[in-house]
């Protein structure tokens, strides 16, 4: 997936958390203003009745029980020279004008009751409320946290429905480029489902048109070399080319036909071996290592074996001179050499058919890698290496040609 797309689903995504924030917030505002009004109107109808209900008594606990029963900070009795009368916290005498509204305590003594802020304390608001009474005093009510918990519980919510929603729009962020990356996963894959079958129909025609050629010309040569032993090198290096002729055809024919899997269980740290011992054979300055424990997988033993020769061997063709084969549990089996490496200009691209910078090379040897692998359950990838090349392949199992190939 290219850089443009995945910034468009970060611009949807915080688009989507912008909006549903907006939403949330617009909720929690008319909650809270619901809740404020509805807290306000309980401290008006409490000090109403209170204010009644006291006027002929002073009596300190029945403040207390008001206090109580309603979780306020605080109740007190003001009388017209501003001392307190009686109270909760707040003891008789001098009252402290600096926790008062003065001009709202006036419009109380006025006979005018209201209800508003009042001051703070280590952060958190108190709320006051003045009430006259019948008997020329003042109730004053300081609600505080305790009382408007309804509120701070809103909050609380308010909080957690912004985390709900970013958690929910990085899910869907991730979601989407999960999506994104597996559709264009999709369309690779098709492409390069196109490609084979163009593939296919090249060597339908090659096998028709070369491979029995091939066969004539080798009888001939083979027969012209025991007839003119003095010029068997000649011939030899004519078989050669002929037999590379003949590797190349089979090569395209791999890719063009499923032909069916003999399965068999397969223990892959010897399959390894036998193919180190191959390639030392055909390359004799490469060194081949393999390590691993006993790992066993059913597949199709020669079509593996092809699959990890064609490594090893385009390895020794770019001039590697050390390969080590590495099978783990996964099953798991890496392959990494010592030679020049991939060029970034093929990686992208380097088991797509015709793909190769290798002199004299076909280009199709690691799309047989891809396909053996895949029709294994499994996938092969180009690892990042400090030096020469690195392939991991992860094995799942074998299954049957593949349905929409003929």
């Amino acid at each position: 997936m290219n850089r443009r797309r995945a910034l468009a689903v970060l611009a949807a995504a915080i688009a989507l958390l912008v909006a549903l924030n907006a939403l949330v917030y617009s909720l929690y505002r008319s909650e809270v203003n619901t809740v404020a009004a509805s807290l306000d109107d309980r401290l008006t109808a409490l000090g109403g009745t209170a204010a009644r209900f006291l006027a002929t008594t002073d009596d300190p606990a029945l403040l207390a029980v008001v206090v109580a029963q309603n979780r306020l900070e605080d109740a007190y009795i003001v009388d017209p020279m501003l001392r307190v009368v009686a109270g909760v916290r707040t003891k008789p005498g001098s009252l402290n004008l600096l926790r008062v509204d003065q001009d709202r305590m006036a419009n109380a003594l006025a006979g005018k009751p209201s209800v508003g802020n009042g001051y703070s304390v280590a952060n958190a608001s108190v709320e006051t409320a003045y009430f006259p009474m019948a008997n020329g005093r003042v109730l004053a009510l300081e609600a505080g946290e305790e009382f408007h918990q309804p509120e701070a519980r809103l909050r609380t919510t308010y909080l957690t429905a912004v985390g709900i929603s970013v958690l929910a729009v990085a899910v869907f962020a991730l979601a989407l480029l999960l999506a994104l990356r597996a559709l264009e996963r999709t369309r690779l894959a098709y492409g390069r489902a196109e490609r084979l079958a163009a593939v296919g129909q090249m060597s339908a025609m090659v096998a028709h048109e070369v491979r029995n050629p091939l066969a004539v010309l080798r009888a001939h040569l083979e027969l012209a070399r025991e007839r003119d032993a003095a010029q068997s090198e000649r011939y030899n290096e004519m078989l050669g080319e002929v037999e590379r002729i003949n590797g190349l055809t089979k090569e395209f024919m791999t890719l063009a036909r499923d032909t069916p899997l003999v399965v068999e269980p397969i223990e892959l740290t010897e399959l390894a071996r036998e193919v180190a011992a191959n390639a030392r054979l055909a390359i004799h300055t490469l060194e081949v290592e393999v390590s691993g424990p006993t790992v066993s997988l059913d597949g199709d033993r020669a079509k593996l074996q092809q699959a990890l020769y064609n490594l090893v061997i385009n390895a020794g063709q770019v001039g590697a001179q050390h390969v080590r084969i590495e099978v783990a549990e996964g099953p798991r089996i890496t392959v990494s050499d010592d030679g020049p490496g991939i060029p970034a200009d093929v990686a992208t691209t380097l088991f797509d058919p015709f793909v190769t910078k290798r002199p004299g090379g076909s280009g199709l040897g690691l799309a047989v890698v891809r396909h053996v692998v895949e029709r294994h359950g499994g996938t092969i990838e180009l690892e990042p290496a400090a030096r020469g090349a690195r392939f991991s392949i992860i094995l799942r199992g074998a299954h049957g040609p593949d349905p929409d190939r003929g």
